[in-house]
């Protein structure tokens, strides 16, 4: 057993960084014990960076050999800018746990959030965990719904005058109200969490949807005031032959977690949120158009500050390098000058591979400025960040058969 991880790490390693040449500069890492690592987040700290994923500790009663394996935990690696680990830490205590998304503050602790499993019910609760610089934890709280009767996890986090916003998913029984028809147990609701900086809570959690499935994805500052919310919906505003499947939501709240206003928008194939960025005039929606197959592709809506006007661009985009090329968009950051970089991955089941390009503020696709790349077994991007100096910053997965390890990808066009 412990021959084939060690083989099955150097067939990583070797084919990876040997597909990387057709990118400038590139420099790949892997994190982790290739078992069942995977990277979510990842985000700027200090000089280099704070990822947040899965992290799964072993035991070995020899350097090459593993005796067992622990629960999945929390995951939280601070690296430098060329991905030297400074230090990597594991929570979760005997429960499963897993990170989404950190953030540093301005005194160098670092904030991650993720959720919990609970191993009798099997059940999704919220886990946050604040550490100091060093990794060492300060904080640690599992939020719970009532009775612990329901599944609920965090999927952002963004920093507050008076503490944090916690977006996530909660599929808890709510009472038909006046904005929504409620929500059935068991199907998702966008769940907000206002929580202090000693991570208590400042009021009650808030909950928005509808009585299907409904999912917040990223939440980041609005335009003037307030908070701005993507996420993806399973319910339509306009007859289906206009509207139908899932559609991408648009939730406004004020800086107390209150919805204020949503919108609605899709077509009549399946769309699905990745991301958002707030301009100064409006939006870039990111996403993916259809389910998963040989016709799924990275969809990209343009939007003006009135989140009711219809859009002012919305396209599919095509990978240069292969027309045919079906791939899912799990990201977008800024880049430059009025351009965003967006990544996901090609859909080929074991040998998917990470894709990345540029577009401008449209999301018209770049010309020469894609790469689909990766090695054996499949490769993943689930967060994208990038510099002044146009460095792209790629964190996610790399696995082969049932083991995977936490990839960054260090690269510029």
């Amino acid at each position: 057993m412990a021959r084939k991880y060690f083989f099955i790490l150097m067939l990583i390693l070797l084919s990876s960084c040997e597909k990387n040449k057709d990118i400038d500069e590139s420099l790949l890492k892997f994190y982790g014990d290739a078992l069942e690592d995977i990277g979510y987040g990842v985000a700027r700290a200090g000089d280099g960076f704070v990822i947040a994923g899965q992290l799964t500790e072993v035991s070995r009663s020899s350097p090459n050999r593993i005796d067992r394996t622990s629960r999945q935990k929390m995951g939280i690696i601070k690296t430098t800018d060329d991905g030297n680990v400074v230090w990597q830490k594991s929570f979760g205590g005997k429960l499963p746990a897993v990170g989404t998304k950190a953030v540093e503050l301005d005194d160098g602790s670092i904030v991650c959030v993720g959720y919990v499993i609970d191993t009798v019910t099997l059940l999704k609760d919220i886990f946050i965990v604040k550490t100091d610089g060093g990794g060492s934890a300060l904080l640690q709280k599992i939020y719970q719904t009532a009775g612990d009767a329901a599944n609920q996890y965090a999927t952002d986090i963004i920093k507050t005058s008076d503490g944090f916003l916690i977006l996530g998913v909660s599929d808890a029984f709510r009472a038909p109200d006046i904005e929504s028809a409620g929500n059935e147990a068991g199907k998702k609701d966008v769940y907000l969490m206002r929580i202090s900086n000693s991570l208590e809570l400042i009021d009650d959690p808030r909950s928005f949807g509808f009585p299907g499935n409904d999912e917040g994805i990223a939440i980041k500052k609005d335009i003037n005031s307030g908070y701005i919310i993507v996420g993806t919906t399973d319910r339509s505003d306009k007859p289906a032959a206009e509207q139908d499947g899932n559609n991408i939501l648009l939730l406004r709240v004020n800086s107390q977690g209150k919805d204020i206003e949503h919108r609605i928008i899709g077509k009549t194939g399946d769309e699905y949120a990745a991301d958002i960025e707030v301009l100064s005039d409006g939006y870039l929606v990111a996403g993916t158009y259809g389910n998963e197959g040989p016709d799924q592709r990275g969809y990209v809506w343009r939007m003006s500050a009135n989140i009711f006007a219809p859009p002012l661009t919305e396209q599919k985009i095509e990978i240069e390098s292969s027309a045919s090329t079906a791939f899912r968009i799990n990201a977008v950051s800024g880049y430059k000058t009025n351009s965003f970089v967006m990544a996901g991955q090609s859909l080929s089941g074991s040998s998917t591979r990470m894709i990345i390009f540029i577009t401008d503020n449209e999301g018209n696709l770049i010309s020469g400025k894609s790469v689909i790349t990766g090695g054996t077994g499949s490769q993943a991007v689930n967060d994208v960040i990038s510099d002044e100096g146009g460095n792209i910053y790629a964190v996610g997965k790399n696995s082969y058969e049932s083991n995977s390890m936490i990839s960054l990808l260090k690269f510029r066009f």
